[in-house]
Order: C-alpha cells, then structure tokens, then sequence
C-alpha cells in the first residue's frame, strides 16, 4: 500500500522520508514528502508533522486518513 525511502536522518532532530502510495488516483512513480520534526520541551518532545506534494486529488483523504488512523490513537494511547 505505501513504501518509500529516507532522505534525511537528523538523530533527536529530524526524519524525512518520501512515500508513494499503490492506490487508485495516486500517479505512478510519484511520491510526496513526510518530515517529522522533533523538539524538546519541558514537557517532553513535541513532533511538527508535515506531508507535502501530495495529488490534489488526495490532499482530504490523508488529511483524514492521519487524523483518524494515527493521530488520534496516538494521542489516546499516550494519555493512558
């Protein structure tokens, strides 16, 4: 459904990756950009998450996609 490969690797910094994804309305051979940025606080570490060249046509599925399977588990399982 999605591979990809790392383009940058900052330890405690930085992961940025590019992912193409093996679905109807995604072009062949393109891929969009996910970099999770990472910064310490007093409170433990806040993640900045951006995804960018993402098709037009997908920009609201992933938008809801994240928020739905990832985002709002994560932030559950955290919780507990």
């Amino acid at each position: 459904y999605c591979y990809g490969h790392n383009i940058e690797l900052k330890e405690n910094k930085k992961i940025v990756q590019a992912w193409h994804f093996t679905e109807e309305g995604w072009p062949e051979d393109h891929f969009s950009i996910c970099t999770f940025a990472f910064e310490k606080t007093t409170k433990g570490t806040k993640l900045t998450f951006t995804q960018s060249n993402i098709p037009e046509n997908k920009h609201e599925t992933l938008k809801t996609g994240w928020k739905k399977y990832y985002w709002k588990p994560m932030k559950q399982a955290l919780q507990n």
